[in-house]
Parts: C-alpha cells; sequence; structure tokens
C-alpha cells in the first residue's frame, strides 16, 4: 500500500502508443518538461521503439521507456509498461494518442487517478475513447469544441470532461528577431506531409494561384511524410516566387524556422487544436488557416490572421496575397498574434491548467502487481488475434521479424 498526499500531483506518467513526430510528442516533451521544472516527477512511456525527439526529452530531463515493437508482441509490451509502472509508482497516469496507450488505464490500482486525452476532433477518436470511459477519473481535451462534443456521449455521463488546451514555449520579447514587413513575404508550412488530415496535395494549387498573382515570396514545405516526393515534382518555382523542401526539422531547429518567416500556412480538414499553430503564432508569424471549429476559432480571429473556408483553395492564396499587399495589417497581426498565445497558451499556462485538473491530495493507491491477465483490446475488432494460442504464435513470429 502506497499513500501519496499533496498540494499538487506527487508522480505523473505519461503514456503514448507513439513518439512520431508530431503534436502529440511535442505536447508530451512541453508538459514533461515543464513538470520537471517545477520538480514533479514526470515520465513517459513509449509503446513504439523509435523516438526522433529523444534528444529533445534528454534536454528537458524526462525518462522515456522505449518498447520494441517488431520483436515483441502487444500484450508483452503493455505488461512491461504495467511493471515499469510500478517501479515508478505514479499518482496521475495519462494515457494520449490512440487505443494502445488507453489499455494501460484497465490494469491501473484503485487510487490512481487516471485521465485520457483527447487530441483530435475526429470520429474515429470519439469511437476509441467511447470504450474507456468506465476507467476513466477525467477526460482531457485540448479545444472547447471537443468538450462539448464529448459531453453529449452517453458514455462520458458520469466522467468529468475538462478543456485543457496545448502550451508551447514562448521565446523572451529581447531573444527575437526584429521582423522586417518590407520584403518578399516568407511562407511556412511545418508539419507532416501527408493527404490525410493535412491535405498538402492542395499545395501546388495554391502555389498556381500565388503565381500568377505575381507577387514574389518564398515557401518552405517543412516536414516529411509520404506526399513529399509529389510535392517536390510537381511545386517548382522562379527566381522571384521560390520554393525550398528542407525536410525533417529537429525540435530543437524549431524557434530558428519560425524566426525565418512571416506567415503560417495550415490547410487541414480536421485538427484537435493545432500546435505548430501555438508555436508559429508564438513567435510572431500570422496564420492563414483552415476555419476548423475545434481548437483554431479559440485561437484565431480577424485580429490574430485569416481563416479560410476549408475547401476554398484559391482562398488559402488570396489571404497570402492580401497580407502581401497590406503590409501594415500585416505587422498589427503578427504582435497581436503573438500577444495571444503568450497569454494563454505558454507551457506555463499549460501545466498550471493540468495541475489544477488532479486531485489536491492523492488517495492511498492499491499494491502494484506483478502480473496481469491481459485482455484484448477493447476496441478490437478480431479479439480472436489476442487469444492465448494466438499470442504464442504471434511470439514466435516476432522472434524471426527483421
Amino acid at each position: 500500500m502506497q499513500c501519496a498526499s499533496s498540494s499538487i500531483p506527487a508522480r505523473i506518467a505519461l503514456i503514448t502508443g507513439d513518439l512520431n513526430l508530431g503534436g502529440v510528442t511535442t505536447f508530451l516533451c512541453n508538459l514533461g518538461g515543464e513538470l520537471v521544472r517545477r520538480k514533479v516527477p514526470a515520465a513517459v512511456f513509449n509503446f513504439r521503439k523509435d523516438n526522433p525527439m529523444t534528444s529533445d526529452f534528454v534536454r528537458a530531463d524526462i525518462p522515456v521507456l522505449c518498447l520494441d515493437d517488431r520483436r515483441v508482441v502487444f500484450e508483452d509490451r503493455l505488461k512491461t509498461v504495467l511493471l515499469e509502472l510500478g517501479r515508478f509508482k505514479p499518482s496521475v497516469v495519462m494515457a494520449t494518442h490512440d487505443a494502445t496507450s488507453f489499455e494501460v488505464l484497465r490494469y491501473l490500482p484503485s487510487g490512481v487517478f487516471r485521465v485520457g486525452v483527447g487530441q483530435s476532433d475526429h470520429s474515429g477518436v470519439y469511437e476509441m475513447m467511447r470504450h474507456y470511459a468506465p476507467h476513466m477519473d477525467l477526460l482531457a481535451v485540448v479545444s472547447e469544441t471537443m468538450k462539448t462534443r464529448a459531453e453529449a456521449m452517453p458514455e462520458f455521463g458520469r466522467v468529468p470532461v475538462r478543456y485543457l488546451p496545448y502550451g508551447v514555449p514562448i521565446p523572451p520579447d529581447d531573444c527575437l528577431a526584429a521582423r522586417r514587413f518590407d520584403r518578399p513575404l516568407r511562407i511556412l508550412y511545418l508539419g507532416r506531409l501527408s493527404q490525410a488530415q493535412k491535405r498538402v496535395r492542395s499545395f501546388p494549387a495554391i502555389l498556381e494561384w500565388l503565381k500568377s498573382s505575381g507577387i514574389p515570396f518564398h515557401w518552405t514545405v517543412a516536414g516529411e511524410g509520404p506526399e513529399k516526393e509529389f510535392l517536390e515534382r510537381t511545386m517548382k518555382g522562379s527566381d522571384t516566387q521560390t520554393i525550398s523542401f528542407p525536410g525533417k526539422i529537429l525540435y530543437a531547429d524549431v524557434p530558428r524556422i519560425l524566426s525565418e518567416h512571416d506567415v503560417f500556412l495550415l490547410a487541414s480538414d480536421h485538427e484537435g487544436l493545432p500546435l505548430s499553430l501555438l508555436e508559429a503564432m508564438g513567435h510572431g508569424l500570422v496564420p492563414v488557416i483552415s476555419d476548423l471549429e475545434s481548437g483554431v476559432r479559440e485561437v484565431v480571429d480577424a485580429a490574430t490572421g485569416i481563416l479560410v473556408p476549408v475547401d476554398d483553395v484559391a482562398g488559402y492564396a488570396r489571404a497570402i496575397i492580401h497580407l502581401h499587399e497590406h503590409r501594415a495589417e500585416l505587422a498589427v497581426k503578427s504582435a497581436a498574434a503573438r500577444a495571444r498565445v503568450k497569454t494563454k497558451f505558454s507551457t506555463r499556462a499549460m501545466a498550471d491548467r493540468w495541475l489544477a485538473a488532479f486531485p489536491k491530495e492523492s488517495p492511498a493507491v492499491d499494491g502494484w502487481p506483478s502480473d496481469w491477465d491481459i485482455k484484448p483490446p477493447l476496441p478490437a475488432r478480431h479479439p480472436v488475434y489476442f487469444s492465448p494460442a494466438m499470442r504464442a504464435l504471434r511470439r514466435l513470429a516476432a522472434k524471426f521479424r527483421k
């Protein structure tokens, strides 16, 4: 039996199914780093082997457990996570990203505060989360829209739902280079190069509209993904209208690339709360972004950027052309964008919100077991795949996997 009683949660475990490059991983690094800075023990538990932000977690002094998803079957990785949680002895466990991490909530001993984190306003996310409502003490979501939708679901009738938006590091004013608004606009897309959600195949059409306007610009398309080759092949610039594809950007280099641009472009068809949007606005970039109900409207309005109807491809180009032609407005929006994020969406404000959402005093936690009866994941379409017989076959197959 462990007893914890404190004005803030004593120990916080952050669970994820994947530490791929993206908003979920950046959120874990930002929140974990701020907790560690406040002397609140925090650790990340990842069900997969890869962690492209290893150096960032090390720099923030956040312990990270990564498991070999190629050689170890899911059930055995789940047991390992549970065993390591038993050693860490968290008072709060936060499950993020997908059903893989949410499965952990089913096996926690009584007394651990169990939090599910919803981070994308997508039907598949709500469908996944509803299975785990009986195993949550709190559902945290990153936008007011997601809060409204989750509260309308009968599964969450007995589960508190809290709006806990992201936060990002905000550079001090004296660390920001003075912006020049008298040169060709520098446009930035920074994110996953995929058509699903991010709709990057709209970029060539946006480019053609910009080129036909004759305005000078440089457009940086930064990131990796399945559409990178297509974009490099189809997006061609000229002497005064240039394009670059720098590839993957290390998180430590994000502040530098943000400081080199004026406009942040995002044409997604759904988001929870785009973390890259907050980072860009915190550095003074003016967003030209899809007018999405979830998250975006809570940050971007006429004072801080330009909202474009999701399917109005030409509208993204018109917004950029407008900013080119109205440089005084660009400067005003830049200052307002930074001020908006600095006030509400800093890592400090984020950590304050999260710590306030946890119990002021942690109850006694039942002893952590050393073994568990692992059951098929709740959303599994074919539970027989996780039966003991199939598990043995899958373990054998994993041993010979290259």
